[in-house]
């Protein structure tokens, strides 16, 4: 018995050391980062410029994963209840702060379910319509607006660019119709296609169809213009005395994520923002990388939760069921 005993804690005393190994050593196999939005938009984009990187300084691959539905809410959910070891974690917009303000049975909890990782960056929105679109500047919509309904398109009900359109309205107190689309890239086609007025979108979507073209940029929600395109009016030169909106995005983890995991990705992601080839990639589609400690980012997303829920209470949003 004695000699049983003997074997069974020292079982116990090497897998326990293993664990605490794979502890310090995490990761120990690849990093799957969920997009809850179809592949293609902004926030696909956006993680894939920064995953490279990340996945140098973890060695270990980061594969990225959409999973599309419901605004975002599918794939928000899946890493809810997801394992909290460091290996599923959540890219997402500021929609992810926003959820419980859009949906009326949330099968999470927007601000008790995740732990705050880390900014990716940013990015200015533009606002685009098609080149055959009658509306020349961003001072022509505003004054249509006023007498008639201007459409406007996003990627999703509650996502950043539905929210500046209707900060816009408020605003400027104009007649405007958002038009919600399962993703960046229909909205962007239905737009291109004459059916939606406008589409207030990241920059680094749109960009090559205004290069190609095929959009034209009206105006840029940020209080800079935008080095790319210097021609474009910002939309408080256009009218709205004051307006200020940057696109963004951030890296979230299960709840129960230890703060060892929590506090290592984040580093990997602040190194990353200080790499040439990131910071080229970025520029290169006028966005900047994000270098927020964990602890700064949370902060961070509290201040834009305040922000836009005034928005959303102001704007007379209700919760979808």
């Amino acid at each position: 018995m004695f000699k049983l005993r003997s074997i069974w804690l020292t079982l116990l005393i090497c897998v326990c050391t293993g664990l605490l190994v794979a502890q310090e050593r995490f990761p120990l196999r690849p990093i799957a980062v969920i997009v809850p939005y179809q592949a293609g938009g902004s926030t696909e984009v956006f993680t894939r410029l920064v995953s490279e990187e990340l996945a140098v300084l973890l060695r270990q691959p980061v594969i990225i994963e959409p999973k599309p539905g419901a605004s975002g809410s599918i794939g928000a959910r899946f890493v809810s209840v997801a394992k909290s070891d460091g290996y599923t974690l959540l890219a997402n917009t500021p929609q992810q702060i926003m959820y419980d303000a859009m949906f009326r049975n949330l099968p999470f909890e927007t601000t008790k379910d995740f732990k705050p990782v880390g900014l990716l960056g940013s990015a200015p929105l533009l606002v685009v319509t098609a080149a055959s679109s009658p509306y020349k500047s961003f001072r022509d919509v505003l004054e249509a607006a006023k007498t008639r309904t201007v459409t406007y398109a996003s990627g999703a009900t509650g996502s950043l660019p539905h929210l500046t359109g209707e900060r816009i309205a408020l605003q400027g107190n104009l007649k405007m119709t958002h038009i919600p689309f399962p993703g960046a890239a229909p909205a962007l086609v239905n737009v291109l296609g004459g059916h939606v007025d406008l589409l207030y979108s990241s920059a680094t979507i749109v960009l090559p169809q205004i290069k190609s073209g095929k959009l034209r940029a009206l105006a840029v929600t940020t209080r800079e213009r935008m080095a790319d395109l210097p021609d474009v009016p910002t939309i408080g030169e256009s009218g709205l005395t004051g307006f200020d909106v940057t696109s963004w995005y951030g890296l979230w983890a299960p709840k129960e994520t230890p703060e060892a995991i929590v506090k290592l990705l984040n580093e990997a992601l602040r190194t990353a923002s200080q790499s040439p080839a990131l910071r080229k990639r970025m520029t290169d589609m006028s966005a900047s990388p994000g270098a927020l400690t964990s602890e700064q980012f949370a902060n961070f997303i509290e201040r834009e939760r305040q922000v836009w829920m005034t928005v959303i209470r102001n704007a007379g949003l209700k919760p979808e069921q």
